[in-house]
């Protein structure tokens, strides 16, 4: 599967982050191949097994940044979302936003594993 086929599957804006890696395919996908590997995921779901809404905001927050400049436009949204509930106070909103970053960050998963780069 190429980038192009994989990108709906995944939420990830391909020509817009394209763009911001100035057109350099392969820059590209060395960060995305890297994605699974980096920790920030776990560390947000080990603050979401702990309920530290103070971890749960970092990590949330680094995750989005992370999703956002690589394009997963999915997993951004859906951990920005995660990052406002925390700010508001709203805790009641985390199970299933987090079960919504959860999703996101499959699919991204998911899809990075199915390119043949």
């Amino acid at each position: 599967m190429t980038m192009e086929e994989a990108a709906p599957l995944m939420g990830w804006n391909l020509d817009e982050t394209l763009r911001r890696f100035s057109g350099n395919r392969a820059l590209l996908a060395r960060f995305v191949r890297k994605f699974p590997q980096d920790p920030t995921f776990g560390k947000l779901e080990q603050a979401v097994a702990a309920g530290s809404a103070p971890e749960i905001e970092a990590a949330a927050h680094a995750l989005k940044g992370i999703a956002g400049n690589l394009g997963f436009q999915e997993l951004f949204r859906a951990s920005a979302a995660m990052v406002d509930a925390v700010r508001a106070g709203k805790t009641e909103q985390l199970a299933p936003l987090w079960e919504a970053v959860q999703a996101g960050y499959r699919a991204v998963a998911a899809g990075i594993e199915q390119i043949e780069w």
